[in-house]
């Protein structure tokens, strides 16, 4: 609920779309919009029971943001948020990420962003000269016009064009790392990336594979157009028929499944290379990045979701990352092989990226902070428990302690700790591997 010192303008579209597959079309921020509104509708995805979509869904109409300013801001930092939801669910048009609490704790603009998912979002059905010819990586894209929104908005709400930071978590990590090095995108000030990094990369021909196994399922195969003709519903059942649950299939060394695709073979590419390589190459040079990943990741997904371990964990190491080398296997060399596997696999789905990401920052020159998400009492460092803490909503103190590092973030533009010496939040498990430490363990081993 909106602060009486915090003004809410809702539901405010900033591009727009001729048809769901099309790229977006920027739209001018409003010149002095009055506060109020309501969510705008949800990007179309499939039913998840206990996450309603209040405000509805669309193919079409969904690409708004939503935005809270003190009601004196003036010249104050900026923080967007990106939602996550393994880039096939989600939405920024929900109370959960209710922005009013953050920026009267930091004194700044919040502005979250709703962006197409699935396949809609990132289904690669690319393909030169006719309707689907800008069909890749469009929930990017959306993101990408997003960033220019606010930067031409800032003003309008108080706020500072020179001081965004953009934040995200899991797949809005993922496309927050990948939006900050893109090509013409305002640089932000600074970038934090909670439980994803400059990963989850789809090489083009898995993510063409992946979406040729979608058109097969929907039996267009050979006429891909025929996708602006079928009602979204067949759409999403065809998506959901097709992808893998499986999170070490997902994040494996060849992903399955939607994600960040490099389309460096399209026409107007916003993916033309990993994004960690651009950031190894200096990129981000004038960004502070802030990584932070749970100690126990896993523990933030249901059943069904998480693979049990199956066979010795030096095979299941192979099958996840396409090799099995010493070090690794040694590492995780534990008594209970399953609570060994459940660890590896948030290791490298999570706490690997971000341990990289940070490194190649700060090998570039730029500067980079590490945050270990950990353990309050009984309630594990688990996917997602940074949330309350990233929108300011008090709580415990690893809550508390995730708000500091925000709101130091969006407020000074940079936040202490690094790979050798990082932040926490929570108790850290004696068991866990510390983040300078995944890179020596790990070296060598792919993650996409």
């Amino acid at each position: 609920m909106t602060s009486p010192a915090v003004r809410a303008w809702l539901g405010l579209p900033f591009a727009a779309l001729a048809h769901p597959f099309a790229a977006p079309e920027r739209i001018a921020p409003p010149i002095a919009p009055l506060p109020g509104g309501s969510f705008g509708p949800a990007p179309a995805q499939r039913p998840v029971e206990g996450f309603d979509l209040t405000s509805g869904q669309s193919t079409t109409d969904c690409l708004t943001v939503n935005v809270w300013a003190p009601k004196d801001a003036a010249n104050a930092p900026v923080a967007v948020w990106l939602f996550g939801g393994g880039f096939e669910m989600g939405t920024a048009s929900t109370p959960w990420f209710d922005g009013a609490a953050l920026a009267a704790a930091s004194d700044s603009v919040v502005v979250t962003v709703n962006y197409r998912v699935g396949a809609f979002g990132f289904g690669h059905f690319h393909r030169p000269g006719g309707p689907l010819a800008d069909a890749h990586d469009l929930g990017l894209r959306d993101v990408i016009a997003a960033l220019h929104w606010v930067d031409a908005a800032a003003e309008t709400f108080g706020g500072d064009p020179a001081r965004v930071t953009l934040i995200g978590q899991s797949a809005g990590a993922f496309l927050a790392a990948a939006a900050a090095v893109a090509p013409d995108v305002p640089r932000p000030r600074a970038l934090a990336c909670f439980s994803g990094g400059a990963s989850r990369i789809v090489a083009e021909p898995d993510a063409t594979d992946f979406a040729d196994a979608i058109l097969a399922e929907l039996g267009i195969l050979g006429e891909p157009q025929r996708l602006l003709d079928l009602d979204p519903d067949r759409i999403l059942a065809a998506q959901a028929a097709v992808a893998p649950r499986d999170l070490a299939v997902r994040n494996g060394h060849r992903p399955v499944g939607f994600g960040v695709a490099v389309d460096a073979a399209a026409g107007s590419p916003v993916v033309p290379r990993h994004p960690l390589d651009a950031i190894a190459a200096g990129a981000l040079v004038d960004t502070f990045v802030l990584v932070a990943a749970g100690t126990d990741e896993m523990a933030g997904f249901g059943a069904g979701v998480v693979p049990a371990l199956s066979g010795s964990l030096g095979d299941a190491l192979e099958r996840l990352a396409g090799t099995s080398p010493a070090a690794v296997s040694d590492a995780y060399a534990g008594e209970d092989a399953d609570c060994e596997w459940i660890r590896l696999l948030g290791d490298y789905i999570y706490r690997l990226p971000a341990a990289r990401l940070a490194a190649a920052q700060a090998a570039a020159g730029g500067g980079a902070s590490y945050l270990e998400v950990g353990r309050t009492g009984d309630e594990p460092g688990g996917h997602g428990a940074e949330l309350p803490g990233i929108f300011a909503r008090g709580g415990d103190e690893r809550t508390h302690a995730v708000t500091d590092a925000v709101v130091a973030l969006i407020r000074d533009g940079r936040v202490g700790g690094d790979l050798a010496a990082p932040l926490s939040a929570g108790e850290i498990p004696a068991e866990s591997i510390a983040p300078a430490d995944l890179l020596r363990v790990w070296e060598g081993v792919a993650r996409p």
